[in-house]
């Protein structure tokens, strides 16, 4: 049976992995439209791609999610050494699509079908509790 401690971590995993997706996402974005303006480039030549990838990452919007999702495998990672492989990886991505979902609808991104989202959701859902109840039956 899984302990809370052990469900706890799972679902902190989880939640610090879906979390800072949207974050990511936007913070990205915003990096990438503000770099095409800011970058020193020379008359018919383009920055390489590691330049402007370097240039995004001294954003805050960029790094500080990327720190947090990166706190989130960590933790991960011990989980994975002390649990049941076969429940720790589907419920921390399970839970990890549910979050980001709810931190990208709570973040004001367009959804374009919310019916099917909050269903996959709802699905999502019931495929983690049925491995956890599987889990507990073993």
């Amino acid at each position: 049976m899984i302990s809370s401690t052990e469900a706890i971590s799972l679902l902190l995993v989880g939640a610090l992995w879906g979390c800072t997706n949207p974050f990511m996402r936007q913070g990205s974005i915003e990096s990438k439209n503000t770099s095409t303006l800011n970058t020193p480039q020379e008359e018919g030549e383009e920055s390489t791609s590691v330049l402007k990838s370097l240039f995004r990452l001294a954003k805050i919007k960029v790094w500080l999610p990327y720190l947090i999702n990166q706190l989130g495998s960590l933790l991960y990672y011990k989980q994975l050494a002390s649990s049941n492989l076969t429940l720790s990886v589907p419920v921390c991505n399970a839970t990890a699509m549910v979050f980001s979902c709810i931190t990208s609808f709570f973040l004001g991104e367009r959804v374009n079908q919310p019916g099917r989202a909050a269903l996959g959701v709802i699905l999502v859902l019931l495929g983690v509790q049925i491995c956890m109840y599987s889990s507990s039956e073993s």
